[in-house]
This record gives structure tokens, C-alpha cells and sequence, in this order.
């Protein structure tokens, strides 16, 4: 399972740099063919915003799975252990309710498109593929929320409180990468 766990972290994290670096490319190429040659390209515009939002969104869920997300976690370091373990499960289960929404919706949104049939004006490519993004971020948002409550929730929180109580934890109790 282990081994699983480090093989879908790796491609969380490939996929979302390459996306970023591809897109990233794309503006410098369209730069350089603008500045050099006086010939921008839309479709390398409407494409590198395509790939550095499906890079970005998928980067979220990296910084989510190593706790690098904004956080504002003044009053939940004074807290007492067990506030804290509470504070947590209900943090995440929040996050893990808005994924179930932002999925939902993200797939209405694809449904639309893939009904009404809409295409991008550039490239005249399906929008529905362009928004894909949104609930397929969404299913991997709720991957790591779920993974987040299991070790909270696991041995009833024992484990959980007592890597808090180390002080290795992390304000949510993360202290190994799913």
C-alpha cells in the first residue's frame, strides 16, 4: 500500500509540474515569436492558460498533501490537545464537504458544455475538455481530505495526538506524505 501511496504522490507531482512548465514554455514561445518575429500565436495563449490551471489545480492538492496551503494556526497552537484533534477533524470535514460540492458542480459544468456542444474560440476545441479539470481536482481533493481524517481518526486519534504531542506533527497531524 505503501509503495501505492509514494507512486500516486510521484504523479501528483510530475503532472502538475510538467503541466506548469509546459504552459510556462507556451508564454515564452509566444513571447519570443511576438518580440522576434512579430507572429503571436492565440491558440499558444488560449493553451497555456489551459495547462497552467489544470497544472495549478493539480498543485493544490500537493500543497494540501504536504500541508503547504495557507493556514492560519495562531489560536489552534494554543489550544488543548484535544481541541485541537476536534478543531481538525471538523476542519477537514468541512474541506471534504466543499469538495463534494465543487465536484458536483464542476461536473455539471462539463455537462453543460458536452451538451450544449460550446467551443473555444481559438482553437475550437470542446470546452467540456477544458473544464474537466474541475471535477477531476475535485476527486483528487477529496482523496487527500479523506487520507487526512484516516490518520487522524486512526486508533481513535491516539496516534494522531501523540505525533502532536512530539511535536513533529504538522497543524493537522501530517507527518509523512500521502
Amino acid at each position: 500500500m505503501e509503495r501505492l501511496k509514494r507512486a500516486y504522490a510521484a504523479f501528483e507531482d510530475y503532472l502538475s509540474g510538467s503541466l506548469l512548465f509546459i504552459g510556462l514554455s507556451m508564454i515564452m514561445l509566444n513571447v519570443i515569436l511576438r518580440y522576434f518575429w512579430g507572429r503571436p500565436q492565440s491558440l499558444l495563449d488560449e493553451f497555456s492558460l489551459y495547462f497552467i490551471i489544470w497544472g495549478l489545480l493539480i498543485g493544490f492538492c500537493v500543497a494540501l498533501r504536504d500541508n503547504h496551503h495557507i493556514k492560519v494556526d495562531a489560536l489552534f497552537n494554543v489550544l488543548p490537545l484535544r481541541i485541537k484533534w476536534v478543531v481538525s477533524i471538523f476542519s477537514n470535514t468541512v474541506g471534504l464537504a466543499f469538495c463534494f460540492f465543487y465536484t458536483y458542480f464542476g461536473y455539471k459544468l462539463v455537462e453543460s458544455y458536452l451538451i450544449s456542444g460550446q467551443r473555444s474560440s481559438d482553437s475550437q476545441i470542446p470546452l467540456w475538455i477544458m473544464n474537466l479539470i474541475l471535477p477531476v481536482s475535485g476527486l483528487l481533493f477529496s482523496i487527500r481530505f479523506i487520507d487526512k481524517l484516516y490518520r487522524i481518526l486512526k486508533n481513535g486519534g491516539h496516534e494522531w495526538m501523540e505525533e502532536m504531542e512530539k511535536g513533529g506533527g504538522q497543524t493537522d497531524g501530517d507527518s509523512t506524505a500521502f
